[in-house]
């Protein structure tokens, strides 16, 4: 793929949800394959203040390609309750995560726009 290189900035995060976290994470198209976007060749990260019900936040910057197809993924706890009020606390089984993903392409100008669901 050759094209215009823009500077895109994308942000991963994991904030407080009801019955635990969510997680957010950017991917890269590689060939067949994603790389995380934390991992691409060039990447800067930066980390951001945390703001209220936010456990961590970070800035990530790449260089891609017009065109280039993005992935992010949320991972969140199912929302039934625990039957148990101490099972949060038990590490060894963890509890049931929903996983929602989402495509994107980057545009001329840096702009990711939601490709449309398959």
């Amino acid at each position: 793929m050759s094209g215009r290189v823009e500077s895109v900035e994308l942000v991963d995060s994991e904030r407080i949800v009801p019955h635990g976290e969510a997680r957010v994470t950017w991917h890269v198209r590689k060939g067949e394959g994603w790389v995380r976007a934390t991992a691409w060749p060039g990447a800067v990260a930066v980390a951001r203040n945390a703001g209220p019900g936010t456990v961590w936040e970070r800035a990530v910057t790449v260089e891609l390609v017009a065109g280039t197809e993005l992935l992010r993924v949320e991972s969140r706890p199912r929302l039934e309750a625990p039957k148990d009020p101490l099972s949060y606390f038990d590490r060894r089984n963890p509890r049931p995560r929903a996983t929602r993903r989402a495509r994107y392409r980057v545009e001329v100008g840096g702009r990711v726009r939601p490709l449309p669901e398959r």
